[in-house]
């Protein structure tokens, strides 16, 4: 039976470049404005359960429960139309730099094993999904992230 992760993270902060770009933007393709900045963890709703379906042990889910994330989605600088997102912990950091929309790439996870990644926007439901795929296991059925802006919050709804 899937597990199904709901996390909320608050808005940190924006540069002024980010709302610059914002009004600059607005209205054409790519991930809305609203996704760029750094969003700090304010809550999880069901994340030992989540944990726990992946088969983590109950000593690491509480070290991993009690962690605070910061998530921070930017333009790339070096490629037009590529972003980037930081995962910041005090356990671990994870970059996905330099990705597209709808390309799979492949990078190191908060696991520490690679990972093909891919993200994804659907203007429709003006959400940002992120698909998630271990490169060395070829039964793991992965985990899709999907993002929704709600004002100042990111909500971040995790299925496995």
């Amino acid at each position: 039976m899937p597990q199904i992760l709901l996390t909320i993270f608050q808005l940190t902060s924006r540069s002024v470049s980010q709302l610059c770009m914002s009004i600059m933007t607005n209205g054409t393709a790519g991930i809305p404005e609203k996704f760029m900045g750094s969003f700090k963890l304010d809550r999880s709703e069901n994340f030992d359960e989540f944990l726990a379906s992946k088969g983590i042990n109950w000593f690491l889910r509480k070290m991993i429960c009690y962690a605070s994330v910061t998530k921070v989605f930017s333009h790339a600088d070096e490629i037009e139309n590529a972003y980037c997102l930081q995962n910041l912990s005090a356990k671990r950091n994870t970059l996905y730099k330099n990705w597209k929309l709808s390309e799979d790439f492949e990078a190191e996870g908060f696991d520490g094993r690679m990972h093909k990644i891919k993200f994804d926007y659907d203007p429709e439901t003006e959400s940002l999904k992120e698909t998630h795929v271990r490169t060395d296991d070829p039964t793991d059925a992965g985990e899709t992230y999907t993002y929704t802006v709600d004002g100042n919050t990111l909500v971040l709804v995790s299925t496995s």
